[in-house]
């Protein structure tokens, strides 16, 4: 399936989902916060410039229930990776020779859908979906220079995690994103986040 045919499907589902008139349930209408702390993982493209695994990442949700089950809402993220590259650094202004520090900053905005397993007060698994779009920066630092490069792309989200309520209407959350940024400029860009969360208003 074309790439772009996808993420019109999906924001179509997520807008229809969100306007959707909320069905007779106790969640409906209910709003909830997230706030992250991520890890991140890069693959692909994303790994070949900057490896590894990265303890820098940060994401927030807010979302709205339509039913005791199913959630909408927007999802917006700041994802660092690094590595350091003690070779030679190509690109298309020139290269750099000598011991460079490689940097990918991602900023997802997202809009989001969620099914949620099971019933309120216990432990729910989760899945959701989200598409919008992604803002992503490489960064090459050797010395003095630094050569930047950044592009939006349109892009997908997958999530798949656990919901652990806590007294108070709160909740503690740990998920897994595949975040896709689908390609630009002959580049597709996709990572992993593993997130712990506190959810209020659950």
């Amino acid at each position: 399936m074309n790439h772009r045919k996808l993420f019109g499907g999906v924001v179509a589902l997520l807008l229809a989902a969100a306007f959707a008139q909320p069905v007779s349930a106790q969640r409906a209408g209910q709003w909830m916060w997230n706030a992250k702390y991520s890890t991140v993982m890069g693959m692909g493209d994303t790994s070949d410039f900057a490896g590894g695994f990265s303890w820098r990442g940060a994401t927030f949700d807010i979302e709205r229930a339509t039913s005791d089950n199913f959630s909408v809402g927007l999802t917006v993220g700041w994802h660092v990776l690094d590595e350091k590259n003690a070779g030679t650094s190509f690109f298309d202004q020139g290269a750099i020779s000598g011991t460079a520090f490689r940097y990918v900053n991602s900023a997802p905005i997202l809009l989001t859908g969620n099914y949620f397993a099971g019933s309120r007060g216990a432990v729910r698994p989760y899945i959701g979906v989200g598409a919008g779009t992604y803002w992503i920066e490489n960064r090459t630092e050797a010395g003095v220079f630094a050569i930047e490069n950044s592009n939006w792309h349109l892009g997908l989200m997958g999530e798949a995690g656990l919901a652990i309520p806590r007294p108070g209407g709160t909740s503690l959350t740990l998920s897994a994103r595949y975040n896709w940024g689908l390609e630009t400029n002959d580049t597709e860009r996709q990572y992993w986040t593993f997130s712990l969360g506190y959810s209020v208003g659950n």
